[in-house]
């Protein structure tokens, strides 16, 4: 299961990816694929518009926005869309949940 976690402080936006979607033997398994490819994709963009910063280790993407505006919701409306199409069409392998700390 591929579980990706929002949480939103202030200004800053944390994306965190983690785990494996088991759909299919490493290296074939396309639910991960499209996953790993929506998550990069997104944290690139992030990249080049904002304050952000990745961290990729062992199978866990974390990405930061250090300064997340109103004008920026477009790129996690994209990626959430991505995450949904993904959803609709392999059901039960990604989990989106999201979360508000003061």
């Amino acid at each position: 299961m591929i579980t990706i976690l929002i949480k939103r402080q202030n200004q800053t936006l944390i994306l965190d990816i983690q785990g494996h979607a088991l759909f299919a033997p490493k290296g074939t398994d396309i639910v991960c694929a499209g996953v790993s490819t929506a998550s990069i994709m997104t944290a690139n963009l992030f990249e080049q518009v904002t304050n952000t910063t990745s961290d990729l280790t062992d199978g866990r993407l974390t990405i930061t926005v250090h300064t997340f505006s109103s004008s920026h919701q477009y790129i996690l409306d994209v990626f959430k869309k991505a995450i949904d199409d993904i959803n609709a069409s392999y059901p039960g392998y990604v989990i989106w949940e999201e979360s508000e700390e003061a």
